[in-house]
């Protein structure tokens, strides 16, 4: 019997997190198990799902070697602790990948630190494995777009130590087509025949569209007489959710829409306060729901938001997109044109489009989606097809296995 090749990936985001990077990692590896002997190399979760799991160490579960490093833990809302600890990870799989006795076929890195595609580099270097560098996000041009740094000295070093790494790999995947173009264009000028588009996904299994009448969520959070424009998940910076709040407070804005924030994340406390001075009782701020309420929760919302920095075109694609499209609910897109999500938006016609900062163009779109319950309709058993057809998690992740297998296949027989 021909053993299953070895697969090594490196994230510090990983299961028990409810992180959607963390979630989608574990589906990944998951997966991937019947085809491949997985490993992952993770670090301690942020906010756990639980506290049943190995602190550090190796353990396995579901069929996939997890090796847990310890590195600092600094709160996320903390600048100088979120650096310590993206530098504190980064060392540790470093230092772990020198001492360990895995033999890798391939290296697949994700970009939680960044800097680990660095990392894998030099390992692969030293091993001989396959390097496949995933990115759910390009940085520094994240941090640049959205003014977390100054393009400079530091940016620049960083750039030409990840380009080096890129160029060494032997795939660079990306998650859609904007992320593409920015990574063949320069200053990056990464070869296109190395790269792959594989998108996020969802699963459909999981997810599945309820009535929203019927839905416990509008129910308990008194929600029945309300057109709920609902945003779920991460309250960062690259989407400007203050925009969404603003948009409440335009004569536009329909008298029966509630603007509802489930999730968390570093600007939560700002819009918090952002909403409270306004005074209307146009928003709503809720936690994070649990996963296995995510149908409940998803399909409770009339129309979801999903919004991008206007800067940030092709450094990421939101994942959330796939969970809206799982529960069949029509989709607002706030981003620039050239986005994965835009043109996913506008060719299937699953909702509507605006440009970023722009608080009144939401709100008259908001308006359209209250007047059209018709559309709405439509548009959200459309995005239910498309999610089953193009973006469910059994569909995504053997796109992603396929891709593993030829290029081991091509390390064999060359």
């Amino acid at each position: 019997m021909t053993s299953k090749p070895t697969i090594v990936f490196i994230n510090r985001c990983y299961w028990p997190d409810s992180e959607a990077t963390g979630q989608l990692l574990t589906d990944l590896c998951q997966d991937l198990t019947k085809r491949f002997d997985v490993h992952i190399v993770c670090g301690a979760p942020n906010s756990p799902t639980t506290m049943d799991f190995k602190r550090s160490g190796i353990e396995v579960r579901d069929g996939i070697t997890i090796h847990r490093l310890t590195h600092t833990h600094f709160a996320k809302r903390v600048p100088a602790g979120r650096i310590i600890n993206l530098v504190s990870f980064s060392r540790s799989a470093s230092k772990y990948l020198k001492r360990t006795n895995l033999k890798p076929h391939a290296v697949i890195c994700e970009t939680d630190p960044f800097l680990l595609p660095v990392v894998a580099s030099s390992y692969v270097r030293r091993n001989g494995a396959k390097l496949v560098c995933y990115l759910q996000d390009i940085y520094p041009d994240v941090a640049e777009a959205i003014g977390k740094v100054r393009s400079g000295w530091l940016t620049r070093q960083i750039r030409f130590r990840l380009k080096a790494a890129y160029d060494h790999a032997d795939r660079v995947v990306v998650l859609g087509s904007c992320m593409q173009r920015r990574l063949t264009s320069p200053p990056w000028s990464i070869e296109q025949s190395k790269m792959r588009v594989i998108p996020n996904w969802s699963d459909c299994q999981s997810i599945q569209p309820i009535s929203t009448e019927s839905t416990q969520f509008r129910r308990v959070n008194k929600l029945t007489d309300k057109l709920v424009v609902m945003h779920s998940g991460n309250m960062g910076l690259t989407q400007r959710l203050d925009v969404l709040i603003d948009a409440t407070e335009d004569r536009n804005w329909p008298a029966e829409a509630v603007l509802v924030l489930v999730g968390d994340g570093a600007a939560k406390q700002s819009l918090e306060e952002k909403a409270a001075a306004f005074g209307n009782d146009r928003v709503r701020f809720l936690p994070y729901q649990p996963r296995e309420t995510l149908s409940d929760s998803l399909s409770a919302a009339d129309v979801h938001l999903v919004s991008m920095h206007a800067e940030i075109t092709g450094c990421l694609c939101p994942s959330k997109l796939y969970g809206i499209l799982a529960a069949g609910r029509p989709v607002l897109a706030i981003a620039d044109s050239n986005t994965d999500l835009c043109e996913t938006v506008q060719q299937n016609q699953l909702g509507w489009t605006c440009p970023p900062r722009r608080s009144d163009s939401i709100a008259v779109a908001v308006s359209k989606a209250a007047m059209d319950p018709a559309y709405r309709e439509s548009a959200g058993k459309r995005a239910r097809q498309i999610a089953v057809e193009r973006f469910d998690r059994p569909v995504v992740t053997k796109q992603f296995g396929d891709m593993l297998a030829q290029l081991l296949n091509q390390s064999e027989t060359n």
